[in-house]
């Protein structure tokens, strides 16, 4: 059965470097994951590094309502959005005819609002009851504080911001949001049978956590 992960976690919790890690064979993290001898591939999009020309012409026959969407603004522009959301889908539908096994996503918080594209919306209902897809959840989280705001300082975005308080905001913000961010993604999910499983994400490995994720 084919498989399709979504990595979520607020920034700096290492979503990114895991889907690496993952996809360039690391044997700890796909002895900790379980994708041992899976053929892996990711949504490119969903990368930083990402080149919107490895996608060529997208053929989306999806109608959305984008009539919630925001306005634009420093943290949200709506071309991008829309077309991370039909790159996403686009992703999901190749997966299903290639021969890979697992399908990495990196989502972020925007994908679940409807105000952002409501991308993991749309892919729940087309996707979500298919029984020849298993969909799992891999939520990062960061319990130390100090550990996060250090990650933090050293994200790419993060430095191009000038607006010294605008800095001191997000450094105080984002750590707090982490319980509240889990608890949409786990509710985003709610409706659909997917494995939902909540990691420590430390320097070097990642840890279950066991208790919160046996009350999901």
């Amino acid at each position: 059965m084919k498989k399709i992960v979504w990595v979520f976690g607020e920034s700096a919790t290492g979503k990114e470097t895991l889907i690496k890690k993952l996809c360039q064979h690391n044997e700890d993290a796909l002895n900790t994951f379980g994708m041992n001898n899976k053929k892996l591939c990711y949504s490119k999009i969903t990368i930083v590094d990402h080149d919107d020309e490895d996608y060529g012409v997208i053929i989306d026959n999806n109608t959305y309502d984008d009539s919630l969407l925001d306005e634009d603004s420093l943290y949200f522009n709506r071309e991008k959005a829309k077309r991370r959301r039909s790159y996403i889908l686009s992703d999901v539908e190749h997966f299903i005819n290639d021969d890979n096994d697992i399908l990495l996503i990196k989502g972020q918080i925007n994908d679940l609002r409807a105000n952002r594209g409501n991308t993991l919306s749309y892919f729940l209902k087309k996707y979500g009851n298919n029984p020849d897809i298993q969909i799992e959840v891999i939520i990062l989280e960061v319990e130390d504080i100090i550990e996060l705001r250090r990650r933090l300082e050293n994200k790419s975005w993060f430095k191009k911001i000038t607006d010294a308080s605008e800095k001191e905001r997000l450094l105080e913000t984002i750590p707090l949001k982490q319980q509240s961010h889990i608890d949409e993604v786990i509710n985003a999910f709610s409706d659909y049978n997917a494995l939902i499983m909540i990691y420590e994400s430390l320097d070097n490995e990642y840890q279950l956590n066991s208790e919160k994720t046996k009350n999901l």
